[in-house]
C-alpha cells in the first residue's frame, strides 16, 4: 500500500498538489492505469486472504500477543498516513468543505464546484465526482474537523489532506486501543479485537489509505461502548458525538436504550444529554439532515439493488417501482435485522458490551445488506461490532461483503481508464459481476438465518414437549 502511494498521482491517487519536505511524500512515477489496477486488486485480494487466514489460525490455537498486534497496526497506520490518500476522491471534497467553512461560507449550501468557480486554489483541485455538485452531507462534528484541517492547511490542498489523514489515523488507532480495553483479560477476545480492526488490511485500505470520515464515527461508537460499563451519561454523549459525525449512526441509540431499559435513571440521563447535544448541533446546521436524506436513495456501484429494481420491481410494478424502493429497503433492513437477532450466536449475558453489540450488529448488517446506498467504508461499524463479539459465521460474510464492495472501486478515481478494454472490465466488474455476487451473498445470509431459525424453533418445541 505504501509503495502505491509513493508512485504519485495515478488512477488510484488524486492530484493534491506538489510534494513538499513534510509528508505526505511521493514521486511522480506516472504508472500506467493497468499496472495500478493490477496492484490494487492484488493488495485487496491478499488483504482479504490475510484476514481469513488470521481467523482460521486463531481457531486452530494461534495466540499472538495482542499488544504486539496493536503496535504493528499502529506502525502500519503511521506509514500509510505518510503517503497521499488513495482509492477515493472524498478527501478532496472534505478539504473543499473545510475551506468553505474557513472562508465564512456555508458548506451545507455551497458545493465544491461553487468553491472552484470562485478561483480558490483548494476549489480548483477539488473538482472531482461524485460529490462535486453536492453540499456537505456530514454532521457538524465532521465539518469541525474539516474546518480545523483547513485552518492549518490554508491554500495547500496537500497539507489540508494530510491533517485530515492524521486525524483519521489517530482515530483508527484509538479505536483499536479501546477495542483492546473492551476485550478484557480473555486472550482470544483480545487477539480477535486487533485482527479484525487494527491489523485488518481491508479496513486499512478503506479507512486509512482512503481516510474516510466514517472512522471518526467509529471512534465515537466504540467510546460509547467503553463508557457503557461506567456511565450512562458518557455513553450517551459519545454516541451523540458519533451521530454528529454521520447522522445514520444515531440508529445505535436503539440497542443502547434497550440495554438500559431496566435502569430508567441512567437511560433518562443518557437520552436527555445526547438529545440536547444533537438538538444544538443539528439545530445550528439543519440543512445537514436534508442534504443527507437527498442522497440516501441513490444505489451505488457494486450494490445488488439496481438488479432488484430492473429484474423484479419494474416488471411487476412498472413506473411505480421507483416509489416503492424506500419501502422495500425499510422492510429489508427490518427483516434482515430480525433474522440476524435469531441467527447470530448467543453471547455472555453478564457482559453488557456483548449484549449491546449483538443487536447493534444485527441492525448494522440489516442496513448494509438491505439498502442500496452503501459504500465499502460504511462496513467500518460492522467490523467494530464483530471485533467485540465471539467468532461466528458472520465474520466471513462481512469479509466477503467488504471485499465485494471494495473491488468495484479499483482503482478508485471516477475517470475512464486506458486502454479501453480495461475500462470495460472495470465497468463490468462494478455493475454486473459484483452486484450478482452481492445478491448471492444476501441469499446465503437469508438461507443461514432461516436454517438457524428453524433449528431454534425445533429446539423450543422439543423443550416444551419434554
Amino acid at each position: 500500500m505504501v509503495f502505491l502511494g509513493l508512485l504519485g498521482p495515478s488512477a488510484v491517487e488524486p492530484v493534491f498538489g506538489p510534494a513538499g519536505k513534510l509528508p505526505p511524500w511521493f514521486w511522480n512515477a506516472h504508472p500506467s492505469d493497468l499496472s495500478i489496477w493490477v496492484l490494487v486488486a492484488v493488495v485487496l485480494l491478499l488483504g482479504t486472504a490475510a484476514v481469513a487466514a488470521g481467523l482460521a489460525a486463531t481457531r486452530r490455537g494461534w495466540s499472538p500477543r495482542p499488544r504486539a498486534l496493536l503496535t504493528f497496526g499502529t506502525v502500519a497506520t503511521v506509514a500509510l498516513v505518510c503517503v497521499p490518500p488513495m482509492g477515493t476522491t472524498d478527501p478532496l471534497n472534505y478539504a473543499a468543505y473545510g475551506r468553505i467553512a474557513t472562508l465564512g461560507l456555508d458548506p451545507y449550501r455551497m458545493t465544491p464546484f461553487g468553491l472552484a468557480r470562485t478561483g480558490d486554489p483548494i476549489g480548483q483541485l477539488s473538482i472531482a465526482e461524485p460529490w462535486l455538485h453536492n453540499p456537505s452531507v456530514y454532521g457538524p462534528l465532521a465539518t469541525m474537523t474539516e474546518w480545523f484541517a483547513s485552518v492549518i492547511g490554508g491554500t495547500s490542498m496537500l497539507t489540508t489532506v494530510w491533517i485530515l489523514s492524521l486525524l483519521n489515523g489517530a482515530a483508527f488507532i484509538a479505536t483499536g486501543a479501546l477495542l483492546l480495553r473492551l476485550a478484557g483479560p480473555d486472550p482470544r477476545r483480545r487477539v480477535r479485537s486487533q485482527l479484525l480492526w487494527t491489523l485488518n488490511p481491508v479496513l486499512l485500505w478503506n479507512l486509512v489509505v482512503g481516510p474516510h470520515i466514517d472512522v471518526l464515527g467509529a471512534l465515537g461508537v466504540v467510546a460509547a461502548f467503553w463508557a457503557l460499563r461506567r456511565s450512562g451519561l458518557t455513553a450517551g454523549l459519545a454516541l451523540a458525538a458519533a451521530t454528529a459525525v454521520k447522522l445514520t449512526l444515531g440508529i445505535f441509540a436503539l440497542p443502547f436504550a434497550w440495554r438500559l431499559r431496566h435502569d430508567w435513571r441512567r437511560l433518562a440521563i443518557a437520552a436527555s444529554a445526547s438529545g440536547l447535544l444533537l438538538a444544538v448541533a443539528y439545530g445550528v446546521v439543519p440543512r445537514a439532515v436534508r442534504n443527507a436524506a437527498a442522497v440516501s436513495d441513490q444505489p451505488v456501484v457494486g450494490s445488488p439493488w439496481p438488479l432488484l429494481q430492473r429484474n423484479l420491481l419494474r416488471p411487476v410494478f412498472g413506473s411505480a417501482a421507483g416509489h416503492l424502493v424506500p419501502i422495500v429497503e425499510v422492510m429489508a433492513v427490518a427483516g434482515i435485522a430480525a433474522l440476524l437477532l435469531v441467527a447470530l450466536p448467543p453471547v455472555d449475558k453478564d457482559d453488557i458490551v456483548q449484549m449491546t453489540a449483538r443487536p447493534a450488529l444485527a441492525l448494522a448488517a440489516g442496513y448494509l445488506l438491505g439498502t442500496g446506498y452503501v459504500r465499502p467504508w460504511y462496513d467500518a461499524i460492522a467490523w467494530l461490532l464483530v471485533a467485540m463479539l465471539p467468532r461466528s459465521w458472520f465474520d466471513l460474510v462481512l469479509l466477503a461483503h467488504t471485499t465485494c464492495m471494495t473491488l468495484p472501486f479499483d482503482p478508485g478515481l471516477p475517470y475512464p481508464l486506458h486502454p479501453d478494454w480495461l475500462n470495460g472490465v472495470v465497468v463490468q466488474t462494478g455493475y454486473r459481476a459484483m452486484p450478482y455476487l452481492q445478491g448471492l451473498l444476501l441469499l446465503a445470509v437469508l438461507a443461514i438465518g432461516l436454517s438457524r431459525l428453524r433449528h431454534k424453533l425445533a429446539e423450543n418445541t422439543t423443550a416444551r414437549v419434554g
